[in-house]
């Protein structure tokens, strides 16, 4: 019985339709690419594998490209050249890479006094916390009086 009734929450939920599991978003080109250039290098620390890696040092070449594509890009709603030049990828040119750098710095300071302050390991803030999709940190909440 308590099954017929979420079933039947379900199809008024949905309206009675069938709901199709989301679409993975189309790969960056640039990530495919980078992935081919890097095959068998994956588990490599990125500093041997990248030029010019600063922030992720020790951590696997191949985590570098995951933590962009599914970290940094949807997070601040953006693609590579946001703060990259595609084929350059070590240039210090773009103040939004500069930017990132320090932020993702700020990052784990913060996440640092939020575990000590909770007692909890897992606290934490990331890109998403504050950007949520967006290039410029929200500034309120959907809701919230100004």
């Amino acid at each position: 019985m308590v099954i017929l009734f979420v079933i039947l929450g379900f199809m008024f939920q949905t309206g009675g339709q069938q709901q199709n599991p989301p679409q993975q978003p189309e790969r960056s080109k640039a990530i495919l690419a980078l992935e081919e250039a890097i095959k068998g290098k994956e588990e490599m620390p990125a500093e041997q594998v990248f030029k010019n890696i600063q922030i992720f040092k020790g951590r696997p070449a191949g985590q570098i490209l995951r933590i962009m594509e599914f970290g940094f890009s949807p997070a601040l709603g953006v693609r590579c050249n946001h703060c990259h030049e595609p084929g350059k990828w070590e240039n210090d040119d773009m103040k939004q890479k500069q930017v990132a750098r320090q932020m993702s710095l700020m990052s784990r300071e913060l996440n640092t006094k939020l575990q000590t302050i909770t007692g909890k390991d897992d606290a934490a803030v990331n890109c998403t916390t504050c950007h949520r999709g967006d290039t410029k940190p929200a500034q309120n909440l959907p809701g919230m009086r100004r």
